[in-house]
């Protein structure tokens, strides 16, 4: 049974490295990142107040909160959660994480959830230190960038 993943959008944004970009290049980042990256059930969620204007179509993977704040959403669907045990929370917001504790979820930090996947040390002078599968998801990523910019035709 996969895990779930309840992911603070802008608070992982603000509190990792993601901050130095641009807002949009940033959400796009962590989007394209836990799609890539995550092999379990991510849901992002973004506060969505009105007038915040964005690129990203909501979907199943991508939630803009309207009426509630993201803190709120995230919450709520925790509580709906039959199985607690196997739903994370990424943030560093200390007032979802005691709740969700106090639910039975589990809490990452933005940082370890930032981190990327983990690969088995290599000798140092192994220069190709990516599993097969890691240098496919790369290619196709770059393909995609590759295929939408028109300067590189």
């Amino acid at each position: 049974m996969p895990k779930k993943f309840y992911v603070d959008g802008y608070n992982v944004i603000f509190s990792t490295f993601l901050r130095d970009f641009e807002l949009e290049k940033a959400r796009d980042y962590l989007i394209q990142f836990s799609k890539v990256y995550v092999p379990d059930v991510v849901i992002i969620v973004f506060d969505g107040k009105e007038g915040i204007p964005s690129a990203i179509s909501p979907s199943n993977f991508v939630k803009f909160t309207r009426g509630e704040s993201a803190d709120d959403y995230i919450k709520r669907m925790v509580e709906r959660e039959k199985d607690r045990s196997r739903v994370f929370v990424v943030t560093n917001d200390k007032s979802i994480i005691g709740y969700v504790r106090y639910l039975g979820a589990h809490v990452m930090s933005p940082d370890v959830f930032m981190g990327g996947p983990k690969h088995p040390k290599k000798a140092s002078n192994d220069k190709d230190n990516l599993p097969e599968v890691e240098k496919k998801k790369i290619n196709e990523e770059l393909l995609k960038l590759w295929e939408k910019n028109p300067k590189r035709r």
